[in-house]
C-alpha cells in the first residue's frame, strides 16, 4: 500500500510539484508569446531573426483591387488585410479599366494602418450633356446630403433652378422666390449661403449693390421662403443658421461687433451671445471660434466660447482677414485659426479638455502648427477628422484620429477666388485652370477629371459614383450657331461597376 509509505508519498507530492511547475512555466511561455504575437512579434523563418509586424487594412471603391507592396503581388484584392514586416512600403492598387491608385507607407511594429479610401478613377472618363440651362449660371450650391443642386442666374434672379442628382434622367425644375418679399425692388444677385440639416431649406442673399438681403428659402414650396433680413428688422444683420436648424439663427451686427442669437418668430436676442467679435465660426448650438480685441500692439486674440465657458486659445498677429474653422469630432470640438501673415495655421483638439486637465496653466496647447506659404483658406473634412490649410499650390494637412500631419506641394495651383470643396473625409476637389482635380486628403493621388465653368466647379453624388460639371454657351456667329449652356455627367464608375 503505497500511499501508506511515507517515502513513496513524499515522492509522489515532489513528482506532482514540479508537474505543476512545468505546466505553469508552459502556459508563462504560451501566455507571453500570445503577447508577442499579439504586437505583432515574428520570426522570420529565413534568417531565424525576431522581428516586428504592422497590420494594413486595405479597401476601395468600387471594390476587387489589386494589391501590390513594393511592387510584388499580394494575394486576394480589396477589401483585405495584410500582416506586414515594419518598414517602408509603395502600396499599389490595380483594377482593370480604373488608374493605379498609389501610396507610400511607413509601417510601425506593432501598428495598425488604414488604407480604406481609395478612390479608383476610370482611364477614360464618359462624359454626357443631360440638361440645357437657360444661360450661364452665377453660383451653384448643393445640399448636404449631396442630392440637390441649386443655380442661380443674372436674368430673372429670382428664379432659381435645381436638379435631383439621385434621379436616373436629369431634369431641370424651377425654384420662384417670391418677389413680393423682397425690400429692394432692384434687379440683384442671388446666392445660396447655407443650408438646413432637412436639406430643403437654405439661406440665400439678394444683392444689390451694397445692399444685401438674407432669404430663407424652402426648395419644396418656394412660395413660403422669408426674408430674414425684414423679418429681424436690421439691413445690417449678417445671418447664418444655428445648428443647422432651419428655424434657428446666428446674426451678427458689423457696426457694434456683436453676435446674437435670433428664432423664425422673429426675435433677436438683447443681449449679445459674443461681444467684440471681429471674425468668427460657429458650430451646433453655442460653439463660437471668435477673434477679439487684445492688450498687445498688433495681436488679437483668437478665443474659443461653448457655453458660459469662454477661453483664450492663443494671440496672433493682426490681420485685414483671418482664417478660422470648427467642427465636432465625437463629442469633442476640432478647430483651426490663422492669421495669413503668419504663414501658419494653428490646430486644436479639444482646447477645454486639456485645460481641465492640466490646472497649472491658462492657455492650452495646440494639437499642431500648420506651416503654409501665404494661406488662403482653412477647411476641416466633411466628417471632421482632417483639417487642411492651403495656398495655391502648397498644402498642410493634420488627420486627428491618427495624430499624423502631411505638408505638400502640387504642380497644379487652386484657380484664383475659388475655394476647395470637401467630398467626404478623405477626397477634396478643386478648379485648376478650369480642370477638375480630385485628390486624396494626405497628397498621394491626384487626378485630373474634366473641365467645368472655373467659378462653379464640380458636384458629386453621394457616393461619388457620377460628377455634375457646367459647360459655358456659346454666341452665335456668322460662321457658326449659338451653343446653349448645359450641365454634364460624368460617370466615375467603368460600365461594368455602374
Amino acid at each position: 500500500m503505497d500511499y501508506l509509505d511515507p517515502k513513496k508519498k513524499r515522492q509522489h507530492k515532489i513528482r506532482l510539484l514540479v508537474g505543476y511547475g512545468l505546466f505553469s512555466v508552459a502556459i508563462g511561455i504560451a501566455t507571453l508569446l500570445l503577447v508577442y504575437m499579439a504586437n505583432g512579434y515574428d520570426v522570420d523563418r529565413s534568417t531565424g531573426q525576431v522581428i516586428q509586424n504592422g497590420l494594413i487594412y486595405l479597401d476601395s471603391r468600387p471594390g476587387g483591387a489589386e494589391i501590390y507592396l513594393n511592387g510584388e503581388k499580394q494575394r486576394g484584392t480589396t477589401d483585405a488585410r495584410l500582416v506586414v514586416p515594419a518598414g517602408s512600403y509603395t502600396v499599389d492598387m490595380k483594377r482593370a479599366g480604373y488608374r493605379d491608385w498609389s501610396r507610400k507607407l511607413l509601417l510601425e511594429g506593432g501598428s495598425l494602418r488604414r488604407l480604406s479610401y481609395a478612390r479608383l478613377i476610370p482611364e477614360e472618363l464618359t462624359t454626357n450633356a443631360v440638361a440645357e440651362l437657360r444661360s450661364d449660371p452665377l453660383h451653384a450650391s448643393q445640399s448636404i446630403d449631396k442630392q440637390w443642386l441649386v443655380m442661380s442666374y443674372a436674368d430673372s434672379p429670382l428664379l432659381l433652378d435645381i436638379i435631383n442628382t439621385t434621379q436616373a434622367a436629369t431634369t431641370v425644375q424651377p425654384i420662384q422666390i417670391p418677389e413680393t418679399i423682397m425690400a429692394n425692388a432692384k434687379v440683384g444677385n442671388v446666392e445660396v449661403l447655407e443650408w438646413a440639416d432637412d436639406n430643403k431649406t437654405f439661406i440665400a442673399t439678394y444683392t444689390v449693390g451694397e445692399n444685401v438681403e438674407y432669404i430663407l428659402v424652402n426648395r419644396e414650396n418656394p412660395a413660403l421662403s422669408q426674408n430674414l433680413t425684414t423679418l429681424f428688422g436690421d439691413p445690417e444683420l449678417q445671418i447664418q443658421f444655428q445648428d443647422r436648424k432651419r428655424d434657428k439663427f446666428f446674426a451678427y451686427k458689423p457696426s457694434t461687433q456683436s453676435l446674437f442669437t435670433a428664432t423664425i418668430n422673429g426675435s433677436v436676442g438683447t443681449v449679445p451671445y459674443v461681444t467684440n467679435v471681429k471674425a468668427f465660426k460657429t458650430f451646433g448650438n453655442d460653439w463660437v471660434l471668435y477673434i477679439t480685441s487684445s492688450d498687445k500692439e498688433g495681436l488679437v486674440d483668437a478665443r474659443f466660447k461653448r457655453g458660459d465657458k469662454d477661453i483664450l486659445l492663443k494671440q496672433i498677429k493682426t490681420a485685414d482677414k483671418y482664417l478660422l474653422q470648427l467642427a465636432k469630432l465625437g463629442n469633442a470640438p476640432v478647430m483651426g485659426i490663422s492669421s495669413p501673415v503668419e504663414n501658419k495655421a494653428t490646430v486644436y483638439n479639444d482646447p477645454e479638455k486639456y485645460l481641465n486637465d492640466n490646472h497649472n496653466v491658462s492657455i492650452p496647447l495646440a494639437t499642431t502648427v500648420l506651416r503654409v506659404d501665404n494661406p488662403i483658406d482653412l477647411q476641416i473634412s466633411s466628417d471632421s477628422s482632417v483639417i487642411m490649410a492651403y495656398g495655391l499650390n502648397n498644402f498642410a494637412i493634420h488627420e486627428f484620429d491618427e495624430d499624423r500631419s502631411y505638408t505638400f506641394r502640387t504642380e497644379t495651383t487652386v484657380d484664383p477666388g475659388q475655394e476647395i470643396r470637401w467630398l467626404d473625409g478623405q477626397h477634396f476637389t478643386f478648379s485648376s485652370n478650369g480642370k477638375q482635380m480630385m485628390m486624396d486628403f494626405d497628397g498621394s493621388n491626384m487626378f485630373e477629371l474634366v473641365s467645368s465653368v472655373q467659378n462653379l466647379g464640380s458636384f458629386y453624388t453621394e457616393r461619388l459614383d457620377a460628377m455634375y460639371t457646367f459647360t459655358p454657351g456659346v454666341i452665335a456667329t456668322d460662321v457658326a450657331p449659338a451653343i446653349s449652356p448645359n450641365i454634364s455627367i460624368t460617370n466615375l464608375l467603368i460600365l461594368a461597376d455602374r
